[in-house]
C-alpha cells in the first residue's frame, strides 16, 4: 500500500513539473539596455520581479533611482515585439544621446522570448 502511494505521489509529480516550470517562465522578464555616447558606457537593467540597476561609467545605482531610470528608457525606446532599432536610434538621439555611437537592447518578455536590437554607425 505505501508503495503504491509513492508511485502515485511520483507520478502527479512529474505530471505537474512543466506546468510549475511553465508558470516560472511566463514570470521571467528582462532587460537591457546598453548605450555608449562619447566613450562613455550607460546600462539599464531589470529582472523580475523587482531588481532593478542603473550604470554610468563605474558608477552603479540599484535603488529607486534605478527603477525610475529604467522605466523611463523603456517608455522612451517602445520596447515591444514590434519595435525598430532605427526608432530607438532616432528618438536617442533627439532626446538623450546626441553623439550616440551604440545601442544594444535585450528584452525577455513573459513567454521566455528574446528579442535583440544592436545598432552602430
Amino acid at each position: 500500500m505505501k508503495k503504491t502511494w509513492i508511485i502515485v505521489i511520483g507520478m502527479v509529480s512529474f505530471l505537474l513539473a512543466p506546468t510549475v516550470l511553465a508558470t516560472e517562465l511566463m514570470e521571467h522578464f528582462s532587460l537591457r539596455i546598453t548605450v555608449v555616447e562619447d566613450g562613455t558606457i550607460h546600462e539599464w537593467e531589470y529582472d523580475s520581479p523587482e531588481k532593478y540597476e542603473y550604470e554610468v561609467g563605474e558608477r552603479v545605482i540599484k535603488d529607486q533611482r534605478a527603477k525610475q531610470e529604467v522605466e523611463n528608457m523603456a517608455e522612451l525606446l517602445k520596447i515591444s515585439e514590434d519595435a525598430e532599432i532605427e526608432d530607438m536610434v532616432t528618438v536617442l538621439k533627439a532626446k538623450r544621446f546626441q553623439n550616440l555611437e551604440r545601442l544594444d537592447v535585450r528584452w525577455r518578455n513573459g513567454e521566455g522570448d528574446l528579442y535583440t536590437w544592436v545598432w552602430e554607425p
